[in-house]
């Protein structure tokens, strides 16, 4: 049977073939008999109009020259006789050589000898003769030349009416035999077409039938009823492809109870560990509606099952939580990062909130999950530092001036002369006090700022007067490291609420830092700008640069880049950051190493005020 089926299928394929062979024969062998007529048409009649067409231009050509003649201009005439005499020779030989039609052997004949006279006459009238008056000359032309051209001219036209009459009776034939091809291959192609749809309904009934209950039987397989199977006592391809079916639909069945088992296992352990999880973790639909809550999270916003299918801002009952769950599923825009959102404070903890959306398949936005870290012990800890640092710094603060004040009166000698060797020492003493002294002061400043201690006190400043300060006091420091410090040309630009003192000192560590690290013959460069509602304030060097993994960790205290000048304690610029900060801007730097760094920092604008 399999083989039999699959001889009835090669039959009425081959079958096609043959009736699709016959259509192309046929319409081949009309296409032919056309393109036959065609070349009749080229080969028999198109020579003669051509040669016709150049007869006739040649023979006007040699009347110009007899009327040039006529008119005077002898040497004019003789020599555009001289080139169209043989042009009409060539055009005549083609003629003669190519009779097809009836009549044209003696129109062709007449013409030559018409031409012979024309020819005869033509030459007389060119011949220079001292005796010929221009009477006489007009008279041989108008009277002989003349009326021999017009017949000659009249012959030729003859050829080419009798050819040009035979172009259009070929093509008439051309297209009656062409439309005759085109209905002859339309009736053989429908006929070709009406056994081949009777054919291909045959084949395809016999084949189809049974592998249309196959595909009833196997579309119960793939609507999930694995237990069915097909039956079938065919033994042919259709056979095995059923009990290809029935040992799938086993496998499947096999497959699927282990997938169901596993994924019951995950979600038990996943369940299990999301339940147990210390940190309170509130999972929401794209919607906004609340899905799970754990046990952590139920300590806070109540039991998961009553918080289930609400909105999540009616569960948590906490802005910062609604806003980064809002972010996250992007109902709400904004520059903060939904991964790394604010903290929050519930029921005396404080908790940092990570919030980020779930994604499926095509990108599809499933929902949010929102982790709240508790970060109570670690403020805690970092409170204790901070006023650990203030308290240290604060107490060391006597000590280091009393030993600066030591240092000072050893150098003047109070005590007693000192050699160069103790000189040395003092001098060495004194370098590290005032080191030691500027590091408690900007430990103490930052404690200060970060306690909200030493406010900034506001007052409006004119943008140009803080860079020209700064730059006047680092102008020396400059000079001795032979940098170039310079400001480059201010814009207009409107004033901005400052404290004088702190942005001074921001722009100072700033020009220190750039002045310490760029070598000798460098530049550093000042400039300002506004930017929306901002000026822009940056410093900008030709020095060593700082490495790119380095960028994000230079604002952190007691943070040195390896290799680079030595001379802070690494606060400095941890100090910049929380002035700028407590004035509303904000600080980034920018650097390629080995090619400079850019510092910059915002300051807002004073409202309605201007320089």
């Amino acid at each position: 049977m399999s083989r039999s089926l699959r001889t009835e299928l090669l039959q009425s394929h081959l079958l096609l073939v043959v009736l699709l062979l016959v259509v192309c024969l046929i319409a081949v062998a009309g296409f032919f008999r056309v393109g036959q007529s065609v070349n009749r048409i080229l080969e028999d009649n198109y020579k003669s109009v051509v040669a016709a067409q150049n007869m006739k231009e040649a023979l006007e050509r040699l009347d110009s020259a007899a009327a040039f003649f006529v008119a005077g201009q002898e040497e004019q005439a003789r020599k555009q006789a001289r080139e169209n005499l043989p042009l009409f020779d060539a055009a005549y030989r083609v003629e003669a050589a190519n009779i097809t039609e009836p009549g044209e052997q003696e129109i062709s004949d007449d013409l030559g000898e018409q031409f012979a006279s024309y020819r005869a006459d033509l030459s007389r009238l060119l011949q220079a003769s001292p005796t010929r008056t221009a009477a006489a000359t007009q008279a041989l032309y108008f009277d002989r030349l003349q009326p021999r051209f017009v017949r000659v001219k009249k012959r030729v036209q003859d050829v080419l009416d009798l050819n040009q009459a035979a172009i259009v009776h070929a093509d008439e034939r051309a297209r009656t035999e062409a439309r005759n091809a085109v209905v002859a291959s339309v009736a053989v192609t429908a006929l070709a077409v009406l056994l081949g749809l009777g054919l291909a309904q045959r084949s395809i009934s016999a084949a189809m039938t049974p592998i249309a209950s196959l595909t009833r039987q196997a579309a119960e397989i793939g609507a999930g009823r694995l237990d069915g199977r097909i039956e079938t006592r065919r033994a042919d391809e259709i056979g095995i492809l059923a009990q290809t079916f029935n040992d799938m639909a086993e496998r499947l069945a096999a497959a699927r109870r282990r997938e169901t088992e596993r994924v019951e296992r995950a979600e038990r352990v996943s369940d299990a560990a999301l339940a147990d999880l210390y940190d309170p973790v509130v999972v929401t639909d794209a919607g906004g509606k609340v899905v799970h809550l754990n046990h952590a999270a139920e300590g806070l916003f109540g039991s998961d099952e009553r918080a289930q299918g609400r909105d999540v801002g009616d569960v948590v009952r906490t802005r910062p939580l609604y806003i980064a769950v809002l972010t996250a599923l992007g109902k709400r825009s904004g520059d903060t990062d939904a991964g790394e959102m604010a903290q929050m404070t519930w029921a005396g903890r404080t908790y940092r909130v990570r919030v980020n959306p779930m994604r499926g398949e095509g990108d599809a936005l499933l929902g949010a999950v929102a982790v709240l870290e508790d970060i109570t012990r670690e403020q805690e800890i970092d409170r204790i530092k901070t006023q650990f640092i203030g308290v240290a710094s604060h107490e060391l603060r006597t000590p280091v001036t009393s030993l600066l004040l030591g240092v000072q009166i050893l150098d003047e000698g109070v005590v007693g002369e000192l050699n160069p060797e103790q000189r040395e020492v003092t001098a060495a003493l004194r370098e590290d006090l005032l080191r030691l002294e500027r590091m408690m002061r900007d430990l103490l400043d930052i404690t200060r700022l970060e306690a909200g201690a030493t406010p900034p006190r506001f007052e409006v400043a004119k943008p140009g007067d803080l860079v020209s300060g700064a730059v006047r006091g680092m102008q020396s420091q400059a000079e001795a490291k032979n940098v170039s410090l310079t400001i480059e040309p201010l814009p207009e630009l409107p004033t901005v609420r400052a404290d004088r003192g702190q942005i001074g000192r921001v722009l100072t560590n700033l020009l220190s830092n750039a002045v310490r690290h760029t070598p000798a013959g460098g530049a550093v460069r000042v400039s300002a700008q506004l930017v929306g509602d901002a000026v822009r304030f940056t410093v900008s060097d030709s020095g060593t640069g700082i490495p790119a993994e380095y960028l994000e960790r230079i604002w952190e205290r007691f943070v040195q880049v390896p290799g680079a000048t030595r001379g802070g304690a690494g606060l400095g610029l941890s100090l910049v950051q929380n002035i700028v900060t407590a004035h509303g801007g904000t600080v980034n730097a920018e650097s390629v190493e080995g090619a400079g760094s850019r510092f910059a920092f915002t300051l807002p604008v004073a409202e309605g005020r201007t320089m």
